[in-house]
């Protein structure tokens, strides 16, 4: 009985309803293209030569192998249907239609950061080859590196927590809060009831949450129900029933700013199983960083420039949102650099930051990811620092979220430990935390995961910290989890069923598309 009455919530539930719908316009489409194709010989000609001209399009395109096999491997079995497909998917119409508007706010609000030329020149004697970062980031994402900042490193979510609210509570002047999923239960509960007390006090709360992250398990209409408790609430791309490119891009960021003072960032969301009040699978590993100083401000601007992208008629005064300059004591030669990601400007900074860190370590480097499918530049990279030498090991999860993304993973086992890559499996639970740490010196921890969609569909967010207290606690956190993990052999993957096996060499080809 209660199993056809959870059946039964299910088939009537609004995410049902919605994905069902969604089906449909698919299956419609497809009928569409087909049918013509089939009745219409005109139609299908000119479908396969366009299909054709398409696989040549693809080819020679600057896209990620990856990305070429994914769509050439179902065009050679469906050419009409999947150059509609392609053509529907690959132009990115909603994108487009938004992107001019973003860019403006980037123009806009560039001047607001700096990059001073005593700050560079410092930087250029302490290592050339994080100079070279720096000045990538400044010149091509827009964030500055910054001196007089400090980070705090906490291993899970339950950790991280209470300093939140310990912020929230300080708290004088505003509150920015964005993040990818935000569900009722305790920890958004806690949350909500020191920003009701906040409001009152006339501190300024704005909140952003995605709309395919957080719309389908919230109740309808619950950012207007934030609205009337006086929080100013905004939804990233609402999530509607109809066949949208929109779809594709989400913002996946998770970001907490006080005051300008203190931001927080990491893998965490707002949800009961990110502090492990709830067991969804397992114990759930995840980690944040709690940044203050001159470095909040790059957490800040992102906020706003979020902001002002979704209330496109309000004007936002961004400089008054800065902070008065503290001087903090500050470990000697140490930088921070919060930074952005974005898929309106065709450059992955994420990726490029992670790419960065495996080509320029030279004793090792560590690696937390939820999901590995990465792209073949990525892959690249990681055989370059195995093969040169470099000690990489890379922490996954051992019970999965979503057991196709483990399939895939497990279809590079092999070729990751012929290159001499340490693979782990935390037994215990998931791993969500996304961290790269490297030879005693450089760290990053944010929400950009190894997968096509971090890398190239979502707006991301991270922190890039040089030397900073955050780096050893990291190292000692992830020393301290392979201790908790078992070591991936290659006995290991030989028992590993066929059929999985199978599976995960099939989703593979159509991994940059899933």
């Amino acid at each position: 009985m209660r199993k056809l009455k959870k059946l039964m919530m299910l088939i009537f539930s609004r995410k049902f309803i919605i994905v069902l719908m969604i089906l449909l316009e698919i299956m419609f489409m497809a009928l569409c293209v087909t049918v013509l194709s089939d009745i219409y010989l005109a139609v299908y000609v000119v479908m396969t030569i366009l299909g054709f001209i398409l696989a040549l399009y693809i080819v020679n395109s600057n896209d990620d192998p990856a990305f070429k096999i994914a769509w050439l491997v179902p065009l050679l079995i469906a050419p009409p249907l999947t150059a509609f497909m392609y053509f529907f998917f690959k132009t990115q119409i909603s994108l487009q239609l938004i992107k001019k508007y973003h860019i403006k706010i980037e123009k806009e609000t560039r001047p607001l950061m700096e990059y001073p030329k005593e700050l560079r020149e410092e930087i250029a004697e302490e290592s050339d080859l994080l100079s070279r970062y720096a000045g990538y980031m400044w010149n091509y994402g827009g964030y500055p590196i910054c001196k007089n900042s400090k980070s705090e490193y906490y291993g899970s979510g339950e950790a991280v927590f209470p300093h939140i609210k310990e912020e929230l509570r300080a708290a004088e002047k505003f509150i920015f809060i964005e993040f990818f999923i935000l569900l009722e239960g305790k920890m958004w509960d806690e949350i909500l009831e020191i920003l009701k007390e906040k409001v009152q006090q006339g501190v300024d709360v704005r909140v952003i949450y995605d709309g395919l992250g957080s719309q389908l398990s919230l109740p309808r209409g619950y950012h207007k129900k934030l609205e009337e408790m006086g929080i100013k609430t905004r939804v990233f791309s609402p999530f509607a029933p109809f066949l949208t490119t929109a779809s594709n891009n989400r913002d996946h960021r998770k970001i907490v700013v006080v005051d300008g003072k203190v931001a927080f960032t990491g893998g965490f969301n707002i949800a009961d199983e990110y502090i492990n009040v709830i067991d969804r699978f397992g114990y759930w590993k995840d980690g944040g960083v709690r940044i203050t100083g001159d470095a909040v401000y790059n957490f800040t601007v992102m906020f706003l420039r979020m902001w002002m992208f979704l209330n496109y008629s309000q004007p936002c005064d961004v400089a008054s949102f800065k902070a008065e300059p503290q001087q903090l004591e500050c470990r000697e030669n140490s930088y921070i650099l919060p930074f952005g990601d974005s898929p309106i400007d065709n450059e992955a900074i994420g990726k490029r930051t992670y790419i960065s860190i495996l080509n320029t370590a030279r004793d090792y480097v560590y690696i937390s990811t939820p999901y590995l499918t990465p792209c073949n530049e990525f892959m690249g990279a990681i055989r370059y620092a195995a093969k040169s030498g470099v000690k990489v090991k890379l922490l996954l999860p051992g019970i999965p979220d979503k057991k196709y993304m483990k399939m895939i993973a497990q279809s590079k086992y092999k070729s990751l430990l012929d290159i001499g890559v340490e693979l782990y499996e935390f037994t215990e639970g998931f791993v969500h935390e996304k961290s790269f740490i490297a030879d005693d010196k450089v760290a990053v921890n944010g929400s950009v995961n190894v997968d096509y969609r971090s890398f190239y569909l979502h707006f991301e967010c991270g922190v890039f910290m040089y030397n900073t207290e955050a780096v050893g606690s990291m190292k000692q956190d992830f020393e301290g989890m392979l201790e908790r993990s078992e070591r991936i052999t290659y006995e290991h993957i030989k028992k590993i069923p066929l059929v999985t096996r199978f599976c995960g060499a099939v989703l593979n080809v159509f991994a940059a598309l899933l």
